[in-house]
This record gives C-alpha cells, structure tokens and sequence, in this order.
C-alpha cells in the first residue's frame, strides 16, 4: 500500500500545483503526491476530461463507470456512482453499467459507448464495427476524448487497486452491496 501525504501536506502541494482543495485531499490524490510531478500530469488529465471536454457528462460517466465495474474497482465505481448521482443521471442508467444487456435505460449509441469500454478492456482496441457505430454518434474531437477517457480511467484503475487506495470518508462502498464478484455476469 502506498503511504498517503498528510492532509496538510497534501493540501499545501495542491496549493502549490494548482490542484482543487477537495481533490488534493482525496485519497487518491494523497497517495499521488508521493510524486508530486507525476501528480501534476495525472490532475492535467482529469481536469481536461472532466472540465474541459466536448463529451456529454453522462457518455463519460457511464464509460467511467463501466471501467470502474469490469476492473472491480472499487474506488473508481463508487467516486463515480456518487459523482453521476450529483449530475442528475438516474440511477437506472449509473447501475445499469453492472449489466448493460438488461438495461431498458440505455440507447443504441450508450450500448456502442459501454463495448468500446468492454473492447479496451479487454483488448486495448477497439473492433472496426464498434468503431464504426461512434463515428456516426460522435465528431472527432469527442472520439479522441471517449477513447482517452476509457483508458485513462482503465489506469486509475489499475493504479487505485494495486496501491490499495481506499474509499475517501464519505463515499458510499458498493450500491446495494453489489460487486462484480457477487452480481450479474460481465
């Protein structure tokens, strides 16, 4: 487990870099700060493709949490179970993401968005006929940003876990207590 920056600490580097006070004393960001430099490139990214995007919101958040499902991570899912929720994104369109085939919620193009995050998962590419479905629903510009979102959301996965970062306080564990290891199929 990484060791996390103090608060103080972490509050004072955020300061230093630039990064939103509540971000900086994230868990996440407080295990970052280890390498403040790299931290500063990580905040970059996530301020581009949460604040600065073409993406719709709820397109983003249901790739995010798709990777945050199919990874089983914890801290990625249910930070954005809680972040769709203050969009306004219904419910049955944030959980959906755990069983995309049974989600009456979800449109041809929201089908399209979840294989593309299913296909870099699982393959680190995307098929030409996934591929071809997004050119019809999305303008360049947003297909770079989808693409980056899947995958730099598949790394924070990635890093979150192996650092055995955990859930800051008050962000709710799992909805309804369920995990990918214990719910629906993939």
């Amino acid at each position: 487990m990484l060791p996390l920056v103090s608060n103080d600490e972490s509050a004072r580097l955020g300061e230093k870099l630039g990064i939103d006070l509540s971000w900086a004393t994230s868990n996440v960001c407080r295990a970052l700060l280890n390498s403040p430099s790299a931290t500063a490139g990580f905040y970059a990214a996530i301020d581009a493709l949460m604040f600065h995007n073409r993406v719709a919101p709820r397109t983003r958040e249901l790739i995010i949490l798709r990777i945050g499902w199919r990874t089983a991570s914890e801290y990625v899912f249910c930070n954005h179970v809680r972040i769709s929720r203050e969009l306004g994104i219904p419910d049955a369109d944030i959980l959906g993401v755990r069983d995309p085939e049974r989600c009456q919620a979800y449109g041809e193009t929201d089908h399209t968005v979840l294989r593309l995050a299913d296909e870099l998962h699982e393959y680190a590419e995307v098929t030409p006929s996934t591929w071809a479905a997004l050119e019809k629903a999305f303008a360049p510009e947003e297909l770079v940003e989808i693409l980056l979102i899947a995958g730099f959301w598949r790394m924070v996965a990635g890093f979150v876990k192996s650092a055995k970062i955990q859930l800051d306080a008050g962000v709710p564990s799992w909805p309804e207590g369920k995990t990918p290891a214990n719910s629906v199929p993939k």
